[in-house]
């Protein structure tokens, strides 16, 4: 069965197995474009409904082509599932009036590569290689978060600027996702593919310092910077003050390896490891082992603790080179300045 035919099955059979309250329910298919994919979509409102949830209709394609078990039936069994297990309408004024929304904000972090059709339509930071947006959390339970992009015609609504956007975001952020660190293993033990050994979890934000201090009497330490849910975690480490965190508990600068959207890497810029080494590595674990849809980036990132800069490391690399140079150049400078003496004044008369 071709694509278009499946989304016209699923389309027109849906309603014969939703309940009796759903007979008038409108059947939407539309185009999504997410983080790091697109997808066609399909959403069911009541008359009562301004919003529904939205699931992916080429990702059931893809398990229907996969799988000879699995049946239009048992496909149309699984939305109507879904359907009567979304939370219930809420109220609309809490996403559509800033003062309400403002607290379900919160940030991701994506390629901004990969996703440079989407960002034209919504508000956004680049950071490096690196996207950050905004998001609304609409509601939190224990299967998961439903959660819908501020774009650039939400802001326009909220009539607020990007700045401010940005601002109640990163405020905000650490109480709607907040911070987990681990403690991995060895770096190399964990890098060629070993389980790692996780040592603490579920640490509160405030004991950053603490636990990566901690975690450094292991040898060669990895630590994990990632949210309460571990899925799309790899904002958090633009947190107000988490890297001045790490750089405190390192008691120096740290190398960021971006392991996927879902979380990242830190380790200590002691001089035991070659960024370009790091960076071999990212790449070789996103060709095999990162799906394409949670690669973050193939680069690897420096925080320099003193001049409380973010950059790629390579940039890194070339900014101490510049200064190691301009520091030569003054200090040769000063060395060839020939200090002249006064010379003695000559007296009107000669005796």
């Amino acid at each position: 069965m071709e694509f278009n035919q499946f989304v016209d099955e699923v389309k027109g059979g849906i309603k014969l197995f939703l309940p009796r309250e759903y007979e008038e329910a409108q059947v939407r298919i539309e185009e999504m474009r997410k983080l790091n994919e697109n997808y066609l979509g399909i959403s069911i409102l009541k008359e009562d409904q301004v919003l529904a949830p939205t699931f992916n209709l080429n990702q059931m394609y893809e398990m229907y082509q996969s799988d000879p078990q699995i049946t239009m039936e048992s496909i149309l069994r699984n939305i109507t599932d879904m359907v009567l297990d979304a939370p219930e309408q809420f109220d609309l004024k809490s996403i559509t009036e800033y003062e309400n929304a403002k607290d379900k904000l919160f940030i991701r972090v994506s390629s901004a590569e990969k996703n440079a059709e989407m960002l034209q339509n919504v508000p956004h930071q680049i950071t490096e290689d690196l996207a950050i947006t905004y998001h609304l959390a609409i509601s939190i339970d224990d299967v998961g978060m439903s959660s819908t992009t501020i774009t650039n015609d939400i802001l326009k609504r909220y009539g607020i600027s990007e700045e401010q956007l940005h601002a109640d975001a990163m405020e905000n952020s650490p109480h709607i996702r907040p911070i987990h660190v681990m403690i991995m293993g060895n770096i190399i033990e964990q890098l060629m593919g070993m389980d790692p050994e996780t040592i603490m979890r579920d640490e509160p934000a405030q004991n950053i310092a603490e636990i990566i201090s901690k975690g450094m009497e292991n040898e060669a330490p990895m630590f994990i910077i990632t949210n309460s849910q571990t899925v799309g975690g790899a904002g958090v480490i633009f947190y107000p003050e988490v890297m001045d965190q790490i750089g405190e508990g390192f008691q120096g600068d740290f190398f960021i390896l971006p392991s996927s959207t879902h979380e990242t890497l830190v380790i200590p810029d002691n001089g035991v490891f070659d960024y370009r080494v790091l960076e071999d590595m990212v790449q070789t674990i996103n060709e095999n082992e990162v799906a394409p849809e949670e690669q973050l980036s193939d680069h690897v990132y420096h925080y320099d603790v003193k001049d409380r800069v973010f950059e790629r490391a390579d940039k890194f690399v070339e900014r101490q080179k510049e200064k190691a140079a301009q520091i030569g150049k003054t200090e040769h400078t000063g060395k060839e300045q020939n200090i002249e003496h006064p010379k003695p004044k000559k007296h009107a008369m000669e005796l």
